[in-house]
């Protein structure tokens, strides 16, 4: 009767498990489809995993998506402070990073491009970005060089001439130890370069 009720309660907390599983992937994949499809429509922001920050906005743009993510932290005290770095801290040491860009990127000859691609200052660790012209990741058009906490690149010289048009572009945000040797995270986003007709 023991070893019966013992197997009986075996099978519960397996099944519990294998449902925890799979509320976990699903709640991961759902995540990573609007993580992904963040960028789709400039117009409109992403509600999920994104907070615009009208703070950060570049002079002169008319309408910027400025997604900066989980960057915030409120201190309302001494101990609410000290706990608020601790978390970034922790965060940082294991591969987080905060992200902070405007989706979407101009020019009007293919090679000089307009766009807001900064290192939040929610981050502890120096970050370099690459962009590359498509998803395949085999042709670098811009490398930049390190960005600290706080700062942002407002245009970049593309590597080769874009022909006039919409490209769907990959930026892979890189965060780097303090002695720029070592690669703490390194995360893909989709960012939309958009080559102006009018050379």
């Amino acid at each position: 009767m023991a070893e019966e009720n013992k197997d009986s309660k075996s099978k519960i907390i397996i099944i519990v498990l294998i449902i925890v599983i799979v509320l976990l992937v699903a709640g991961v994949g759902v995540g990573a489809f609007f993580f992904l499809n963040n960028g789709k429509d400039a117009d409109k922001p992403a509600e999920t995993t994104a907070a615009l920050s009208d703070a950060a906005e570049p002079k002169g743009s008319d309408n910027p998506l400025i997604l900066d993510y989980d960057a915030s932290a409120v201190a309302l005290d001494e101990d609410s402070l000290s706990k608020a770095v601790e978390e970034l801290r922790e965060k940082a040491q294991s591969g987080y990073v905060n992200l902070k860009f405007k989706n979407l990127a101009t020019s009007d000859d293919g090679i000089h491009f307009q766009c807001y691609l900064g290192n939040s200052d929610g981050n502890i660790y120096d970050m370099f970005f690459n962009i590359y012209k498509d998803a395949t990741l085999s042709e670098q058009i811009y490398l930049s060089g390190l960005v600290s906490p706080g700062n942002v690149i407002e245009s970049f010289e593309s590597e080769i001439k874009l022909e006039p048009g919409e490209y769907s572009s990959i930026i892979m945000f890189t965060s780097v130890s303090d002695d720029h040797t070592t690669m703490i995270s390194q995360v893909p986003v989709e960012i939309t370069l958009v080559v102006n007709s009018n050379q």
